[in-house]
């Protein structure tokens, strides 16, 4: 070759052209063609003529237009991103726009123009616009995951964010690691270079008759889109969901440009590879815009929650020149394999390019080691500082601190185990399995496993680790994981102790759900059981039932929950005649007798008063419910119970129920039901729930309900049974009845009395019926009519507060003497009452208001105790009025109670007269006055002053006769 040869690439073609005159030649190894005609055709491509003319071809023309077509789609994808991406996206979308039109343009004005300049590559226009491309590309990466740059410093004020501890530039690791990302890039492009020097451009540039400087220019587009990767590994790390594609169309572009250079240096035109590789390139820049759904699923949240979590943000202790580490180190070994391949193969090797480039690769990993050096020294003192922080701040708190293997040993124990009586240096090399209670054991083992993989989860644990006294304390622990990454797992263990704590709740417990005088659950504990008994228990694993002895018995149905009510008869004179100490010493001995005559799974509980409740569940049958029942009432009788040396004899009702477990809710009202039915048949009975009794308790809640409007709303009446003289029929007095009409139905006395004095409501009833009768009795004594008036009083009214105020106001308002008013009362209420009521009803009594005894004759007190009440009138009980002509007893009775309430100047009534065969004979006894259906109906308010009027037209006629 001649002197005047100038090397250089000209356009895809590598050319080297002599200087003749004006107009330059082609010459190659092999000359084809003749002189005028085209030389150095490439296959379908366009040639430069031997006159120094650029032909253009039709497949020329055809890559220049798909190139363009190409870029016109990417171009307009990115301009217009549908969704309206955030302004960061959208921006870098418009850079990324640019790279696609610089390359593009790049490449058709090589293939199209030639160059459309002349002059050495890259100097020409096409490939300054080609390289433009890749500054676009970067920045548009950058600004693509610009909005993650907070996230890689850690945040403001963070330990990586400007101003913390980590801050990028602005501490020793952020300085470390921009410097080691740096490096790390050098090595990483170094790399690839080596291996694209051995396999690619070395063998072609051994082969070519091309200089070392034409050579050296011919590198310049790949050595610059490798760095360009370099660079942009950093964004990729960021982001790989935004990133993603428009890297893989770098690295066509790389791609094409290595393999024009192979083309160039050979000798040939750029073939059909590197036309491809940017053809790609194009094809991914126009793809970028698309969601990557299964990606982002894949990795798991938002970029920047990915960010974080990794590790890669300041806070987590790592940098970003790690993956560019792990890819530079892969790179290097990568090209070390590729050179001592090639070497042993005895392939051409380029000696002084590879031996610059290897020093150089050198040199930088032995920088990075030294700066890997720096960092392991700066971490240990970091983690040495951190270790005697640690220590100090465990000295300091008033928790015990542990620290453990993952086999349960302790390495480490604060000075505060001490207060467990142990010694730290005692505790170091103990199993913590040796000092947690073996009930607690699999608690606390399952709180460590759940610890131990998840390096920010934490666990906590309750349970007794026996001090060093042997005794065992109640701890509350936190379990979280201690140690840095890449060490190995440790538990860190803060405990306080808390048995004190314990103990009270326990105490609480104690007084809340127990009863003080028996040592019983008490009502609060029963109620929280049958909620627990709601759900039923689960089924033996042989799928049967059991008894309460124990003995199998096959499935009977639905789990069952009964309920038993015990409740003394007559309690009240117990008090009375032991005191109130004597009295709780029967609740204590009845308590343990109840407790005794129980299968041992029942819970037996002091319900209030002297009430009793018993709770069986799950193993109970209804015969096993009524044989119990009956065995409760008959302990309570069996014997009497002993109280400083007396001798007290009680009987008890009992009342119970039995409920499926889903409707053990049910069952405490369902019993307390059959007790009150008990109560009512008698002393000493047993009833057992029934559904009519359900009808019964519910009608009582309404007629309950209604009565309280009722009373409100003053829409009851009064009216009045008359008390006649049994010797000429002439009314003497009368006793005010309130009368109640419920939807057109007039409820019977007796059901709405009783319902009224369960609820409380005969106290409002009975304060409007005695203000009533009072007013009505003294417009009738003002009209000239004087009659007595007689209101019955409950033990409710009685003890409730205020009563005789309430009577006395009565009689005051009404302007009414309280010798015409009568207050009739039951024996038990004389018997039973507590000393306050029997003072309230002699106070009345001392202010003139007669006192009279109702129902006599079939309660508790004898005809001896007659004589000491303070009555003033006896009302005969009409079950001995109606036995009169079929018991001889009775009538024995009756005449007795008349002949004694005459010689102890008591008047005396015969209630519940029915037929007139009893009225003469009780006239013929001696009884004057008399009250009943079979005397006289009862009347209205409105009609009692004209009955009254009548008799008394009628009287001088009947003494005239």
């Amino acid at each position: 070759m001649s002197p005047e040869r100038l090397a250089g690439p000209n356009g895809g073609a590598s050319s080297q052209y002599i200087k003749r005159g004006r107009r330059p030649l082609l010459v190659r190894r092999r000359l084809h063609g003749r002189a005028g005609l085209e030389v150095g055709r490439a296959r379908g491509h366009g040639t430069i003529r031997s006159d120094g003319g650029w032909v253009v071809t039709q497949a020329m023309m055809a890559w220049s237009a798909a190139w363009a077509l190409i870029a016109a789609l990417a171009s307009a994808r990115l301009l217009r991103v549908p969704g309206q991406p955030e302004p960061s996206v959208k921006n870098g979308y418009r850079w990324l726009a640019v790279a696609a039109i610089c390359l593009a343009a790049g490449a058709t004005v090589q293939q199209a123009f030639g160059g459309l300049a002349g002059g050495a590559s890259p100097l020409r226009l096409a490939d300054l616009i080609s390289l433009a491309a890749l500054p676009a590309l970067v920045i548009g990466l950058g600004t693509l995951t610009s909005k993650f740059a907070a996230a890689e410093s850690g945040g403001p004020g963070g330990p990586g964010g400007p101003g913390g501890p980590g801050a990028r530039g602005h501490g020793p690791r952020g300085a470390w690691a921009s410097r080691g990302m740096a490096v790390d890039t050098c090595v990483l492009v170094g790399a690839l270079f080596v291996m694209l020097l051995v396999t690619l451009f070395g063998p072609d540039y051994a082969g070519g008759e091309i200089g070392r400087a034409a050579f050296a220019l011919a590198l310049v587009r790949p050595l610059a889109d490798l760095i360009a990767l370099g660079l942009v590994l950093r964004f990729f790390v960021r982001s790989s969901r935004l990133t993603l594609v428009p890297v893989l169309a770098l690295v066509a572009v790389t791609v094409a440009d290595s393999l024009a250079v192979a083309d160039r240096t050979a000798g040939r035109v750029g073939g059909l590879g590197s036309q491809l590789a940017v053809a790609a390139a194009l094809v991914l820049l126009a793809l970028t815009p698309m969601r990557m759904p299964a990606l982002e699923a894949a990795r798991g949240g938002t970029p920047v929650t990915r960010f974080v979590r990794s590790g890669h943000g300041g806070s987590g202790g790592r940098s970003w020149s790690s993956p560019t580490t792990a890819a530079a180190l892969a790179a290097t070994v990568a090209a070390a394999i590729v050179v001592t391949g090639f070497a042993i193969g005895g392939r051409p090797l380029l000696a002084v390019p590879l031996a610059l480039a290897g020093s150089v690769m050198v040199l930088l990993l032995v920088a990075r080691l030294a700066g890997f050096a720096r960092h392991a020294s700066a971490v240990a003192e970091a983690a040495q500082e951190s270790d005697w922080m640690f220590r100090a701040l465990a000295g300091t708190t008033s928790d015990a601190v542990l620290i453990c293997d993952v086999a349960g040993t302790v390495v480490y124990a604060s000075r505060t185990v001490a207060e467990f009586g142990y010694v730290p240096d005692d505790l170091i090399g103990m199993r913590l399995a040796d000092v947690v209670h073996p009930e607690d054991r699999p608690a606390g083992i399952r709180a460590a496993i759940a610890t131990l993989p998840d390096a920010a989860g934490t666990a906590s644990f309750a349970g007794r680790v026996r001090g060093a006294d042997g005794s065992w304390r109640h701890v509350e622990s936190t379990m979280s994981r201690y140690g840095a990454a890449g060490e190995p797992a440790r538990l860190l263990i803060t405990s306080r102790d808390v048995s004190d704590q314990v103990a009270l709740r326990r105490q609480l417990t104690q007084l809340t759900f127990h009863d003080g005088l028996t040592g019983l659950p008490n009502r609060a504990y029963v109620e929280e059981r049958v909620k627990d008994l709601t759900s039923g228990p689960d089924p033996e694993p042989d799928g049967l039932r059991r008894s309460n002895d124990g003995r199998r018995r096959e499935p009977a149905g639905p789990i069952l929950v009964a309920a038993i009510l015990v409740d003394f008869d007559g309690y009240a004179a117990v008090n009375e005649i032991a005191g109130h100490a004597g009295g709780d010493l029967v609740l204590a001995q009845a308590g343990r007798r109840l407790r005794a005559a129980v299968p041992p799974t029942a819970t037996v509980a002091r319900w209030g008063g002297d009430e009793f409740a018993v709770l069986l569940g799950s193993d109970t049958t209804d015969q096993e419910v009524i044989e119990l029942a009956e065995r409760l009432a008959g302990v309570i009788t069996a014997e009497p119970f002993t109280v400083a040396a007396k001798q007290i004899a009680l009987t008890a009702s009992v009342g119970a129920a039995v409920s499926t477990a889903d409707q053990a809710g049910q069952v405490l009202g369902n019993a307390g039901t059959a007790l009150a039915k008990a109560q009512e048949a008698g002393i000493g009975r047993v009833e057992i729930f029934a559904p009519d009794m359900h009808t019964a308790a519910e009608r009582r809640i309404e007629l309950a309900a209604d009565l309280g409007l009722a009373i409100a709303e003053r829409r009851l009446e009064v009216e009045y049974l008359p008390v006649i003289d049994l010797r000429n029929s002439q009314i003497r007095g009368v006793t005010a009845a309130a009368r109640w009409t419920r939807d057109g139905e007039v409820v019977p006395a007796a059901e709405f009395l009783a319902v009224a004095e369960e609820s409380g409501l005969i106290v409002p009833l009975g304060e409007w019926m005695l203000s009533r009768a009072c007013r009505q009795m003294a417009a009738w004594r003002t009209a000239g009519t004087a009659i007595g008036l007689s209101v019955t009083c409950t033990a409710r009214q009685a003890s409730g507060p205020g009563f005789v105020g309430t009577v006395l106001n009565a009689l005051e308002e009404a302007e009414l003497p309280p010798e015409l008013l009568t207050l009739e009362v039951s024996e038990r209420m004389l018997t039973d009452s507590p000393p306050p009521v029997a003072a309230d009803l002699a106070g009345l009594r001392g202010k003139g208001v007669r006192i009279a005894l109702a129902a006599f004759g079939t309660g508790l007190m004898s005809l001896a105790g007659l004589r000491q009440s303070a009555v003033d009138v006896i009302r005969i009980d009409p079950s001995a009025i109606a036995g009169l002509d079929s018991d001889p007893a009775l009538e024995v009775l009756t005449k007795t109670i008349i002949q004694l309430g005459h010689d102890l100047g008591i008047e005396v009534i015969a209630d519940g007269i029915e037929r007139p065969e009893q009225r003469w004979r009780l006239e013929s006894m001696g009884c004057l006055l008399g009250q009943g259906p079979g005397v006289a109906a009862p009347i209205a308010e409105t009609e009692l002053e004209s009955a009254i009027a009548g008799q008394a037209e009628d009287a001088p006629c009947k003494a005239a006769s």
